[in-house]
């Protein structure tokens, strides 16, 4: 079943629920038709989290009308993809990679308010609001939290954010509550402004208390604390308070800590 509605003069918004037949395939090839027809753009929302299956009838249809799909999908001016599966997720990142000129910004079902955000042109960038920050009442401790996916725009703005928060003398230690994170844009690792942003922060940093994230994280923090300046720990997202107490520790007790954990 497909639903389609108009949610803005320049935005449409498309549910697919259950199983996707040849007569929703005909219906969204007319609705491509009707939209080349009246001269294309806008923005387009693409929700699927509740698809079960297409039959083989359906992308026959499709097929046999890519001409018209291709041609209203390259007039689109953004274009949101929601999605609680990650084949369908990593298949339309693979879609979007191979159409040149075309862009497809992907989100769990849990980040359906950013991408209706994006959608709808409320929010600057596609995954702006991911990195945000936290007020826990603590002002010697930058507290973070990330959400949803990074992109390069919002890796750099995060990393902007964090070293205007150490600008304050008296704030040497970060806290980063990962929570809900869906990964990031492999081109943001090779940004000029992630790269030297996280070198800056590294001289002025003590102690950097990393809360929740996938196990992968928490297992690097190990090696790369004996390599950097700034004493790294890793806590699950449920004892956040006890990361804090930790960063809040005068040196020598946090040292007295950790030779108690090491016996």
């Amino acid at each position: 079943m497909i639903d389609i509605e108009k949610i803005s003069d320049k935005a449409h918004r498309i549910v697919v629920m259950e199983e996707f037949h040849q007569a929703d395939a005909e219906k969204l090839v007319d609705f491509a038709k009707e939209r080349n027809a009246a001269g294309g753009g806008g923005n387009l929302l693409v929700d699927v989290t509740s698809v079960a299956g297409f039959t083989l009838s359906a992308v026959t249809v499709e097929l046999a009308h890519i001409p018209s799909l291709v041609k209203w999908i390259y007039g689109l001016d953004r274009i949101a993809i929601i999605s609680d599966e990650e084949w369908i997720r990593t298949g339309s990142r693979l879609e979007s990679a191979l159409l040149p000129g075309v862009t497809y910004e992907v989100y769990d079902d849990d980040e359906a308010d950013a991408a209706r955000a994006w959608i709808m042109e409320e929010a600057e960038g596609p995954h702006t609001g991911a990195f945000h920050e936290l007020d826990i009442g603590k002002p010697g401790i930058a507290a973070f939290e990330l959400t949803g996916r990074l992109d390069r725009a919002e890796s750099e703005r995060g990393v902007a954010m964090v070293r205007a928060r150490l600008e304050d003398p008296d704030c040497s230690k970060l806290m980063i509550v990962i929570s809900n994170w869906h990964g990031f844009d492999v081109d943001a690792m090779f940004s000029s402004q992630v790269i030297g942003g996280k070198l800056d922060l590294i001289g002025k940093l003590d102690r950097y208390a990393i809360v929740g994230g996938p196990g992968w994280i928490h297992g690097m923090v190990g090696p790369i604390g004996m390599l950097l300046k700034p004493d790294i720990r890793a806590f699950d997202l449920d004892d956040k308070d006890e990361a804090i107490e930790w960063l809040e520790e005068p040196a020598a007790a946090a040292e007295d800590r950790s030779a108690i954990l090491s016996e």
